[in-house]
């Protein structure tokens, strides 16, 4: 059946939009009449007249709010650089940040990467090669993304004002990094430095007693510090050129400071022109195994060790010897005359001394308490080089049959010198013994063995200075000589 009502007219989006803005609603239409004829409707003329005036004038204001929504919209959302924007005074405004970056990129930071330092001879060098930074790429996202956060007004007043507070940024520069520039520095010094040589013992002639020297030689030396503020200031003037300077490195020790500081340390000798050829050539036969020796620093010399044992096979003969208190024929006979003079030289050279053992009995070509006595296996001369260097012990016998010993190396310091002083503390009288002999005559008499007497003894190592007067003064050892009886044959 069809509907006869009058279908209710719907408004418009326009009109709803309205209406809910002001909170204006229709009213409905009666049907009634109402009385007053004309003057009603003039009057509802005229309402219909100021409805259509509001209407057209509210539409007005509501097209009108709705372009500033619109015009809102286009300026937060734009993808180009608010109005006001600048960077280093470059006006950013219309551009977008990728234009922008790659301006930046191509036409600002090279005229900062790209500053060449020319370092003559060597080549050229950019401030990019040196680590150069710029944050330029953060400073252009910063300038772009300002007042890009918040509500759709909160970013359109941030846009506008730009306008009226312009922003203004600036790039940050760091024309080389630090690190880089001394790896730059250090790699042209390995190619540059050379070191200075100084002079020093390469070896020694055991035969002319003299140290055989290396020469001298100057260096030369990049002066790094000085390459480093030169290449700065030529990158910060925009480039340039910088002459490294090489200096001269003067060696520390030359030839006349190692002959000043190295010689002869020291030298002793005794007296063996009463030894027989066969004691003399035991003599000569040990001198001969220590001569040239080489001690190094810290190292220890031992007697037996150098010279080893004692036996005919290796060239040494039968003379006489002590033992036990008593004078006997042994292989190697004399040697300890060799021992006690190397021992005399090694106190003089200031070596430390491990081991020594005076004779049983006094010997004649020392002074009591100075002599050092060996036999293979039991008694040794030990000493240790604390000098700080090498020493080289020289040592023969001359045509005067004295056996001379000497100590080559460093010298002492300040030119002192020391010497060994025996003392003899105590003296002990030996007995005679009588032996009646049937081969002498009556009342005759003849010494057998020849007494001795004992003693003790001690040894005092002295250090003088130069001008000799006396520094120091150590015991450094002490030594008990036993007694020997005289005996003597009487005819009866």
């Amino acid at each position: 059946m069809a509907d006869n009502k009058k279908k209710k007219k719907r408004s418009s989006p326009v009109d709803e939009m309205f209406l809910e803005e002001w909170d204006v609603k229709p009213k409905k239409r009666k049907n009634k009449k109402k009385a007053g004829g004309g003057e009603k409707a003039l009057a509802v003329n005229l309402l219909l007249l100021c409805g259509i005036l509001a209407m057209t004038a509210l539409g007005g204001m509501l097209i009108h709010r709705h372009n500033s929504f619109a015009e809102m919209v286009r300026v937060v959302e734009a993808q180009t650089f608010y109005d006001g924007t600048s960077v280093e005074g470059i006006d950013l405004a219309g551009k977008t940040l990728k234009a922008a970056m790659e301006h930046w990129q191509s036409r600002i930071e090279p005229k900062y990467a790209d500053r060449t330092v020319t370092v003559e001879g060597v080549g050229d060098v950019t401030a990019r090669d040196l680590g150069y930074q710029s944050d330029y790429q953060s400073v252009l996202y910063d300038a772009w993304s300002a007042g890009r956060r918040g509500s759709l007004e909160e970013r359109y007043r941030a846009a506008v004002s730009r306008q009226y507070h312009p922003m203004q940024l600036k790039v940050t520069r760091s024309g080389y990094d630090a690190e880089t520039l001394d790896g730059y520095v250090r790699a042209l010094a390995e190619q540059v430095d050379v070191p200075a040589q100084d002079a020093a013992i390469e070896s020694f002639d055991p035969v002319n007693y003299a140290f055989v020297l290396t020469e001298s030689r100057a260096g030369q030396r990049l002066d790094g510090d000085r390459l480093k503020r030169d290449i700065l200031e030529a990158l910060k003037n925009g480039g340039g050129s910088v002459t490294p300077v090489v200096e001269s490195v003067a060696p520390q020790v030359t030839r006349e400071n190692v002959n000043a500081e190295y010689g002869m340390i020291c030298s002793a000798v005794t007296n063996a022109s009463s030894s027989s050829s066969n004691r003399l050539k035991n003599i000569q036969t040990a001198v001969g195994m220590i001569n040239g020796y080489c001690l190094r620093d810290g190292e220890t010399f031992s007697f037996n060790d150098v010279v080893g044992e004692r036996t005919t096979a290796r060239g040494f003969k039968r003379a006489p010897a002590y033992s036990g208190g008593e004078v006997t024929e042994e292989v190697g006979g004399g040697i300890c005359q060799v021992s006690t003079t190397l021992f005399n030289a090694a106190v003089k050279a200031d070596m430390q001394i491990d081991e020594r053992h005076n004779h049983s009995l006094t010997v004649s070509y020392v002074d009591k308490g100075k002599d050092a006595a060996v036999n293979w296996r039991s008694q040794d001369l030990k000493f240790t080089n604390r000098s700080g260097g090498d020493v080289y012990i020289c040592c023969f016998v001359s045509e005067d049959k004295r056996v001379r010993f000497a100590f080559f190396g460093r010298l002492l310091p300040n030119g002192e010198t020391i010497t060994l002083e025996g003392r003899t503390t105590e003296t002990v009288d030996y007995e005679t013994e009588y032996v009646p002999s049937a081969f002498l005559p009556k009342g005759q008499s003849q010494v057998v063995n020849e007494g001795k007497k004992g003693y003790k003894a001690e040894a005092y190592k002295i250090r003088w200075d130069a001008q000799g007067n006396e520094l120091s003064k150590e015991l450094l050892c002490k030594s008990v000589y036993k007694t020997r009886n005289e005996l003597i044959e009487v005819g009866v």
